[in-house]
């Protein structure tokens, strides 16, 4: 691992642990749930696996606080949706697609 990268790593766990103790000052551990997933991509390592599919190590840190995995299905359930309706919006205001111009003339039927 680069020492850029494992230094990185070595703040954001502490990050990590400062979220936990901020939750914990203020008494909240009961109420809180969360999932925090960071890592780096190691492309020096790419390599094919058996089932002919790519693959990379990473380096990677993670955190997971929910009470069992019912919550963590409706965290992560939130996290895909979050996804999906940022990807949309990227869509939506790509410059480069004519869908943009094309919806931006219907908006109020002026493009200037």
């Amino acid at each position: 691992m680069k020492e850029e990268i494992k230094d990185c790593l070595l703040e954001i766990q502490d990050l990590i642990l400062a979220v936990k103790e901020t939750v914990k000052k203020h008494g909240l551990e009961k109420e809180f749930i969360g999932t925090i997933a960071v890592g780096f991509i190691n492309p020096d390592s790419a390599s094919i696996d058996e089932d002919g599919e790519p693959m990379v190590n990473m380096s990677l840190l993670s955190m997971v606080d929910v009470e069992d995995e019912d919550e963590l299905d409706d965290l992560l359930s939130y996290v895909v949706e979050i996804y999906r309706a940022e990807v949309e919006e990227e869509k939506r205001n790509n410059t480069s697609s004519i869908d943009y111009w094309i919806n931006l003339s219907r908006r109020d039927g002026d493009v200037n």
